[in-house]
């Protein structure tokens, strides 16, 4: 869910049951995929907020609700994006095993695929990203559980 404000009025939005799809992102514009038609839309970032026009409307969605926090407790055990990016793919899920070194997770970021992999060896905590998600950079994606 992002938080989405139109004109005054803030509203709780899920993308995909919109139909609303981030395909890829450049240095100031993304394509989005809106029922099934593709849009290229510039966008610009102020903090933890994007902001974009679209159809008429200005939009302003908070991408990083979970990386404020994450940015201020990052720990070795959490896994953060290291710049701005798209999450193409998610590799794992809550409880999984996984040995340090293992991909966790696909990000594009700067025109290049970036695999965020694991810190060390353990259980996965919590993954606190959803593919298609354009993340910000110290956002905490995945978390280990505490030995």
């Amino acid at each position: 869910m992002k938080i989405v404000t139109i004109g005054a009025q803030q509203t709780e939005v899920d993308p995909r049951e919109h139909g609303i799809e981030v395909v890829a992102v450049r240095a100031d514009e993304m394509d989005l995929r809106v029922d099934g038609h593709l849009h290229v839309v510039p966008y610009a970032v102020q903090g933890s907020t994007i902001s974009f026009s679209f159809d008429g409307e200005i939009y302003f969605a908070d991408v990083a609700e979970k990386g404020v926090r994450a940015k201020a407790r990052h720990r070795d055990a959490s896994m953060s994006a290291p710049m701005p990016g798209l999450v193409l793919k998610i590799l794992v899920r809550p409880g999984d095993v996984v040995a340090k070194g293992a991909p966790l997770l696909i990000l594009e970021a700067m025109k290049m695929e970036h695999q965020i992999v694991a810190l060390r060896d353990g259980e996965i905590a919590a993954v606190n990203c959803h593919e298609g998600e354009l993340v910000q950079s110290g956002v905490e994606l995945v978390t280990l559980k505490e030995p």
